[in-house]
């Protein structure tokens, strides 16, 4: 570990001497992408490289919660954001120093610009990246249109309908702010007792995978016009929804031949649409957690299926690591326990 620590160090104080003629290069939109993204990364502390992998919820989520739940309430609460010995003054203080990569459940146009505002105030300016759960409209902002859910969408079995409502929910999602929808969900619904069937497009592997990737097509255009479109997020990598019991996180074993055939067709099939990120499963999958397995995350989506995108990790999936399945003895080993396994 120190070794490879000393290594990025050094490849970074290389990187800083080689842009220091040009430390801007990365502003400007007219050069190449790799050639901006090589300029910034020389530039960045590993502190700040670890920052861009962090996201928060908005900080008037954060505030609601203080205001009306208890410091007891807070820690029993997963569903309200609340992060114990760091107040919502303390996140804007760390987005100003660059801390702070990604933010989640920004619901209106106001706070997204306050908050890039701090961002601009940090030492390399990098602009936060802003998802939401639009998944049948951009439903936690007031005034968005709502379509049918998924499951609804599914029954009408036309993908260019599907297409044009996630094309008209992604111009909203951008018009508050936001730059990324964590949808579509392409479980397989097997279960009916499951919570979640309600936002899936059903049970048949081929046509979740059309409205999935009609969906992917409608949220991220054709990459060109960014400022209409945001990125697609496909989940949930694999198999909740045919969990034990019907209930959300409960394991889930395969055979390979189920997973081939059944399961994984869906996030294949917007793999090769273009999506550009992707989520893991809360779940287990034959005993091992999706948020740190090796089969799922390297062997099959990135050798496989050639994913080039990146992976998002579910709501508190990443401390799940440690207080619900053991594979992490501390919380603070925990996401190097998904870095070695994923």
């Amino acid at each position: 570990m120190k070794k490879s620590l000393f290594v990025l160090y050094a490849c970074v104080a290389i990187g800083m001497s080689s842009c220091s003629d040009s430390p801007d290069l990365y502003k400007d939109p007219d050069r190449p992408v790799d050639e901006r993204v090589d300029n910034l990364m020389s530039q960045m502390t590993l502190e700040e490289k670890v920052a861009q992998m962090c996201q928060y919820v908005g900080l008037k989520h954060m505030r609601n919660s203080e205001k009306h739940l208890s410091l007891e309430e807070l820690e029993k609460n997963h569903a309200q954001g609340f992060y114990k010995d760091l107040h919502s003054s303390q996140v804007a203080e760390m987005v100003e120093q660059g801390w702070v990569g990604s933010f989640l459940h920004v619901t209106d146009l106001e706070e997204a610009n306050y908050l890039q505002s701090l961002a601009r105030k940090s030492r390399l300016q990098i602009p936060l990246l802003i998802g939401i759960d639009a998944i049948h409209g951009n439903g936690l902002c007031y005034g968005a249109t709502i379509y049918p859910t998924a499951i609804g969408q599914a029954s009408t079995f036309d993908t260019l309908l599907v297409k044009k409502a996630a094309e008209e929910t992604a111009f909203e999602t951008r018009a508050t702010g936001s730059h990324w929808a964590f949808t579509p969900n392409v479980d397989i619904a097997r279960d009916p007792r499951w919570g979640r069937t309600g936002e899936t497009y059903g049970e048949d592997p081929f046509l979740v995978s059309a409205m999935g990737v009609a969906t992917v097509r409608g949220l991220q255009g054709n990459k060109t016009d960014k400022s209409e479109h945001v990125l697609a997020c496909v989940k949930h990598l694999v198999g909740g929804g045919q969990s034990v019991n019907g209930r959300n996180c409960a394991p889930f074993d395969a055979s390979e031949r189920m997973l081939d055939e059944i399961f994984f067709p869906p996030f294949k099939a917007c793999v090769e649409a273009g999506a550009s990120t992707l989520m893991a499963a809360h779940n287990e999958l034959n005993g091992i957690p999706c948020h740190g397995n090796k089969f799922l995350l390297t062997e099959v989506l990135r050798d496989r299926w050639h994913f080039d995108g990146f992976v998002v990790s579910d709501w508190m999936d990443i401390e799940r690591l440690y207080g619900q399945h053991r594979t992490a003895e501390t919380p603070e080993e925990a996401p190097w326990c998904l870095s070695m396994r994923g």
